[in-house]
C-alpha cells in the first residue's frame, strides 16, 4: 500500500546521474577517489598519476573504469588523507519541483539542491509547515527564476531560515501579497482597520533569518508586505512603548558570523527594517543590494478623519510618549547646550502633552534600510542603495563599520551615521528629507568621504548635516552641474576635527566646537574657539568645470551676535 508522504519527508527529490560516484556498491578504491575527484577537480589522469608509484600499471586507465585492487598502505594513505581533510564533502545534486520537496531538502547536508523554475505560493504547503527551515550545511540552494508569492496573514513567522552553515543560497523571488489583489497601499485609514490579510505582520520578525555562520545570500529578491500600523511611521512608537499595538515585518536577519548578502534587492513596503544585525552577528558583509522604502507627506495625516484612524484618535497629535523625537529636525541651530540630545531621538519620553504633526516634512514609512544593533559585530556595506527609509546606512551601534561606494537618500531620519572609528569611503548621499549624516550619540574618530547630492525637493527644517563627536577627518565632495541655491548648513559641535568642504553649501562651528581645522569653498561662520579656518577659491570665475580649487587665506563669515 502506498502511503501518503508526511509535509517533512515527501517522495524522494530526484538524484543526478553524477551522485553515483559515490555508491556504496562500487570497491572502495573507488569511493574514496571518487571523493577526491568531487572534491579536489582533479582529472582522471591526473589523480591516477598522482597514485601510480602504488599501481603503475592502472595509471592511464580512465579513473571511473579503475577496478585494481590497491595495496592497503595506499588505502590506508588515502583514508587518512580523507579523515584530516574536513573540507573534502561531497556534495550530491538533486532536483526538486515542490516545495514540500524543497522544505525537505534543504534540512539535509552536502547538496546542490535545484528548484524547477516556476511560480509557487508557500500556501502549497500545510498550515503549521509553511516555511523553509535551512538546517542542512555545505548545502548550494539554487533558486533562479523560482518566484513564490506569500499571502499575508497565512504564516506567522519567518519562512526563510537559514540556521545552518557554509550554505549558498542563491536566486528565488519571495513577495508578500494581499489576498484582495492590493499592491500599493494608498487608502491608509482602511488597510489599518483590517489586521487579519492586510495590515497582519510577522510579529516583529523578517521574511529571511539568518541564524548560521558562513552563509551566503546572493540574487534574491524580496517584496515585504504586512504590518500593523502602516502609513506612519515611527510616529506611535517603535517598540514596546507602542501606542496602539505593533506587528512588524522586516525583510533580513542576520544573527550569525562571517554571512554574506549579496546582489540583493528588497522592497520595504511593510513597516520594519530592510537589513538588520543583531547579537551574536559578527563580520557581516552586504554588498550590490538595494533597500528601498517609501514615504508620506506628514500633512496627508491630517486627510484621515474617520473616528478610528490612528491621527484621529490621536487628535492629530504626537503621543506624549513620542512627542520629544524630532527625527534631525533643526536640531543644531537651537539647541546646542545639548550636545547629547540626540541619544533619545527615538523613543525619547516627555509627558507634557502631544504636539501636533508637522505639515512639512515627510513620513517614511519603513524603520531604516541596514542597521546595527548593540553587540550585531562589524559589518562591512560595499556597492549598495538605499531609498526611502526612516534611517539608510545606520551602524552606530556596530563594534566597526565600514561603508564603500554606497548610496542612501531621500531618508527619513538620517542618511548615514556610523560607530566611532567608522569609516566611508566613496560615497553618495542626499539631505532630502533628513540631515545627509546625523553623527548619533556623537561617536568620534569618524572617517568619512562623501558626495553631497543636491536636493531640490528638500522638506523639513533640518540641517545638511550635524557634526557631533571628536576627532573626525571628513571630506565633502561636490557633483558636478551649477551651484546648489538651497543651502543648508553643515553645523560643527564638537573639537579635534579635520573637515574639507568642496561644496558651496555653508558652515558654521556652534560655540561648543573648538579646535577644528577646517577648508571649505562655502562659506564659514565660526562662533567657536581656536578653530583654524581657511577658504577654497575656484581658479576660474563662475565655474568650476575643471574642478580646480585654489587654498587660500579669506576673511571668515564673523561671529553672530
Amino acid at each position: 500500500m502506498n502511503r501518503k508522504p508526511s509535509p517533512d519527508r515527501p517522495d524522494r527529490p530526484k538524484r543526478r546521474s553524477g551522485s553515483r560516484l559515490l555508491n556504496r556498491t562500487a570497491p572502495l578504491s573507488g569511493r574514496i577517489t571518487a571523493i577526491f575527484r568531487i572534491n579536489l577537480g582533479l582529472s582522471g589522469k591526473a589523480l591516477a598519476a598522482g597514485i601510480s608509484w602504488a599501481q603503475p600499471a592502472a595509471s592511464a586507465l580512465p579513473l571511473t573504469k579503475w577496478r585494481c585492487p590497491v595495496k592497503l598502505w595506499s588505502v590506508s594513505v588515502v583514508l587518512l588523507a580523507v579523515v584530516f581533510c574536513p573540507t573534502l564533502n561531497a556534495q550530491s545534486t538533486i532536483e526538486v519541483s515542490t516545495l514540500s520537496a524543497l522544505r525537505a531538502a534543504v534540512q539535509e547536508s552536502d547538496q546542490e539542491i535545484v528548484m524547477k523554475p516556476g511560480r509557487y505560493t508557500l500556501t502549497d504547503l500545510p498550515d503549521g509547515f509553511r516555511n523553509f527551515p535551512c538546517s542542512g550545511s555545505n548545502n548550494t540552494i539554487d533558486l533562479s527564476d523560482v518566484h513564490v508569492t506569500v499571502p499575508v496573514g497565512t504564516t506567522p513567522r519567518s519562512y526563510i531560515i537559514l540556521s545552518g552553515n557554509n550554505n549558498v543560497f542563491r536566486g528565488g523571488t519571495f513577495e508578500d501579497t494581499y489576498q484582495n489583489g492590493l499592491e500599493e497601499v494608498t487608502d491608509f485609514s482602511v488597510y489599518n482597520q483590517n489586521r487579519s490579510t492586510l495590515a497582519k505582520g510577522l510579529s516583529g520578525s523578517a521574511v529571511l533569518a539568518i541564524t548560521g555562520d558562513n552563509n551566503r545570500v546572493a540574487d534574491t529578491k524580496l517584496t515585504i508586505r504586512g504590518s500593523f500600523p502602516y502609513g506612519y511611521g515611527s510616529l506611535y512608537g517603535i517598540g514596546s512603548d507602542n501606542v496602539y499595538g505593533l506587528d512588524k515585518r522586516c525583510g533580513i536577519l542576520v544573527k550569525g558570523e562571517s554571512n554574506t548578502i549579496d546582489g540583493c534587492e528588497i522592497q520595504q513596503r511593510a513597516f520594519g527594517h530592510g537589513i538588520y544585525m543583531q547579537s551574536p552577528a559578527d563580520k557581516t558583509i552586504v554588498k550590490n543590494t538595494l533597500v528601498e522604502g517609501a514615504m508620506r507627506p506628514s500633512k496627508d495625516l491630517y486627510l484621515e478623519t474617520n473616528p478610528k484612524d490612528l491621527p484621529a484618535r490621536s487628535n492629530y497629535k504626537i503621543p506624549s510618549s513620542k512627542s520629544t523625537r524630532r527625527r534631525g529636525r533643526n536640531r543644531s541651530r537651537y539647541e546646542n547646550e545639548n550636545r547629547d540630545r540626540n541619544a533619545n531621538r527615538d523613543g525619547a519620553r516627555e509627558e507634557n502633552g502631544g504636539t501636533p504633526i508637522p505639515k512639512d516634512t515627510m513620513i517614511p514609512l519603513s524603520e531604516d534600510g541596514i542597521r546595527v544593533y548593540t553587540d550585531g559585530g562589524s559589518v562591512t556595506v560595499e556597492n549598495c542603495t538605499v531609498k526611502k527609509m526612516r534611517g539608510g546606512i545606520r551602524l552606530y551601534l556596530a563594534r566597526h563599520a565600514t561603508v564603500i561606494n554606497s548610496t542612501a537618500i531621500d531618508c527619513g531620519s538620517t542618511n548615514f551615521n556610523l560607530p566611532s572609528g567608522g569609516m566611508v569611503t566613496g560615497s553618495t548621499g542626499n539631505f532630502a528629507y533628513a540631515p545627509l549624516s546625523d553623527f548619533r550619540l556623537g561617536k568620534s574618530g569618524q572617517a568619512l568621504e562623501l558626495t553631497i547630492l543636491p536636493s531640490p525637493h528638500a522638506l523639513g527644517p533640518h540641517n545638511l548635516a550635524d557634526i557631533l563627536g571628536n576627532d573626525h577627518h571628513i571630506v565633502f565632495h561636490r557633483t558636478e552641474g551649477p551651484l546648489d541655491t538651497n543651502l543648508r548648513p553643515i553645523v560643527i559641535e564638537g573639537d579635534g576635527s579635520t573637515i574639507r568642504n568642496e561644496t558651496e553649501y555653508p558652515i558654521t562651528l556652534q560655540s561648543s566646537a573648538s579646535g577644528n581645522t577646517v577648508v571649505s569653498f562655502g562659506p564659514v561662520t565660526d562662533l567657536g574657539s581656536n578653530n583654524k579656518i581657511s577658504r577654497i577659491e575656484q581658479t576660474k570665475s563662475g565655474s568650476d568645470r575643471d574642478g580646480e580649487y585654489r587654498e587660500g587665506r579669506r576673511p571668515v563669515v564673523g561671529r553672530l551676535n
